[in-house]
């Protein structure tokens, strides 16, 4: 945009306290002035007087009013110290919040500290209990086996103490793992809760000789109690000389003529081949039959014959026990 040229008119009157003889009359001073527009919102800027009419005397005078009140504008410009003690209470204020910002970070790194070490501890602490808790489950199947190999070692001093004499080369060995026991002595054959053993040797013995032999092992001629036992040892015996000797078992007739067991038991029900008859025809012989139910034949005591003698199956704690293969009496 063009520039425009405004004049303005300055009218300066004579003082009134001077007294001049010279009459001046006004005179008129014309200034140039240059005004620029902007299309900017900057304020306007301020009347610049051209050289001539700053020089002039006239003009002198005029300056110092000017001065005077850039004077009082910057004055009033200056911090007042009420804003100055505002400025420093902040500042003051922001220190004092730092201050506690810092404090407060200390501390929480402190307590950050013993958390980290409380959980580690308790961490620690829960390992160790839950290895606490598997050796105590441990303990206690170690204690339900001891208390289970006590029972059992119960029952077998139980069983020993009955007989009179022990023998226990019978049924214990040493070994490279330690002693190891057997139900049976060696070339015995279990059955159930029984040991058997069918002499089959030379010389044949009569019945009470039989017995004598059985006594000798710590058993006694065998007691048939149910047909399973008749079949187990009909099972297990063998056919010689002829059809009329067999093997001797547990029962015999007393004085009263009453048959008995040799453990005292009386006879329940007999597998007779031919009911009994006849005089001294008091003990009993099992013959090699295919029919459990007639397997039994009266004879006299004193004939000679193979004999079967019974003694009770012990029952060893777990860790004394041996697996063996019991051979056949007759190997």
């Amino acid at each position: 945009m063009e520039e425009e040229l405004c004049y303005s008119s300055i009218v300066f009157k004579p003082n009134d306290n001077v007294k001049s003889v010279v009459q001046l009359e006004e005179s008129v001073l014309y200034a140039e002035v240059n005004v620029k527009r902007s299309t900017s919102q900057t304020p306007p800027e301020t009347p610049v007087l051209s050289c001539a009419a700053a020089e002039h005397p006239l003009n002198k005078s005029v300056l110092p009013a000017h001065e005077s009140l850039i004077e009082e504008k910057n004055a009033a410009t200056q911090i007042s110290p009420v804003y100055r003690q505002a400025s420093v209470f902040l500042g003051l204020l922001c220190f004092l919040l730092l201050t506690v910002l810092t404090a407060v970070s200390v501390f929480s790194y402190i307590n950050m500290s013993k958390y980290n070490n409380i959980l580690a501890l308790h961490t620690k602490e829960k390992t160790i209990n839950l290895q606490l808790l598997g050796d105590k489950e441990v303990l206690e199947q170690e204690r339900a086996r001891l208390t289970t190999q006590g029972e059992q070692m119960n029952a077998t001093l139980h069983l020993i103490l009955k007989k009179r004499n022990f023998l226990v080369a019978m049924h214990c060995q040493s070994t490279g793992n330690g002693v190891q026991c057997t139900p049976c002595p060696e070339k015995w054959i279990q059955n159930g809760s029984s040991c058997y053993f069918f002499y089959e040797h030379e010389p044949l013995k009569t019945w009470k000789e039989c017995q004598k032999y059985c006594n000798g092992y710590e058993a006694q001629l065998a007691t048939i109690d149910s047909v399973e036992d008749q079949e187990f040892i009909n099972q297990h015996t063998k056919p010689y000389y002829d059809v009329y000797h067999g093997y001797w078992i547990g029962l015999s007739q007393n004085t009263e003529k009453t048959w008995v067991w040799t453990t005292g038991a009386g006879l329940v029900e007999g597998l007779w081949i031919r009911a009994p008859s006849g005089r001294y025809k008091d003990c009993v012989l099992s013959m090699l039959s295919t029919n459990p139910l007639k397997s039994w034949i009266s004879e006299d005591c004193y004939m000679y014959n193979r004999c079967i003698c019974e003694m009770d199956a012990i029952t060893w704690p777990t860790f004394l026990q041996a697996q063996r293969n019991q051979s056949d009496p007759s190997t």
